[in-house]
């Protein structure tokens, strides 16, 4: 791509990417607390001995059914009141997040920059990708990413090449509605 993309980041679009990047960690959230709940209420069985099969096999399930609540909760609450928070204080904190930024890539790399600095990403050394209606993330790491409003595309055609090179970099990634 030839054509640069020029935006300013917003706090909505901060959220939308934490949004997104959340989610990925809700349904592996459930899963490791409903396996932390089966192993702590076996732990809390044995210590009984196992003498009362019925009580010990009510303990097990009643804290695997606790730790599965629990992460659903978290899994809803997280998206709904954290993930709003979080954003506005970082939006607030890194100022960078609020001067114009002009991004553009070829077959290789993403370029980005802005008064405060610029970033030439490989496309190969990226770690994975994810993308909704909103966001693009950049992941460089599990925990690092960049991102890109999708609301700067003047062209579905825009997003639909940045996806193609990063596959073409075989760059693992999904697409979520």
């Amino acid at each position: 791509m030839t054509e640069k993309l020029i935006f300013t980041p917003s706090e909505e679009d901060l959220r939308a990417a934490y949004g997104l990047h959340m989610k990925q960690l809700g349904f592996k959230r459930i899963g490791y607390f409903l396996l932390f709940g089966l192993v702590l209420g076996i732990a809390l069985a044995a210590f009984g001995g196992f003498d009362h099969v019925p009580q010990a096999l009510g303990l097990i399930t009643g804290m695997t059914l606790w730790a599965g609540l629990l992460a659903l909760i978290m899994t809803v609450f997280f998206p709904i009141w954290w993930v709003p928070r979080l954003a506005r204080k970082i939006y607030k904190q890194q100022k960078d997040l609020r001067l114009e930024t002009t991004t553009w890539w070829d077959d290789e790399k993403l370029y980005s920059g802005n008064a405060q600095g610029h970033a030439h990403l490989n496309f190969a050394d990226m770690a994975k990708w994810r993308t909704d209606d909103k966001i693009i993330l950049l992941y460089r790491s599990d925990q690092l990413f960049n991102f890109l409003p999708v609301r700067i595309f003047k062209d579905p055609a825009h997003k639909d090449g940045l996806i193609r090179r990063l596959r073409d970099a075989g760059v693992p990634g999904e697409e979520k509605s």
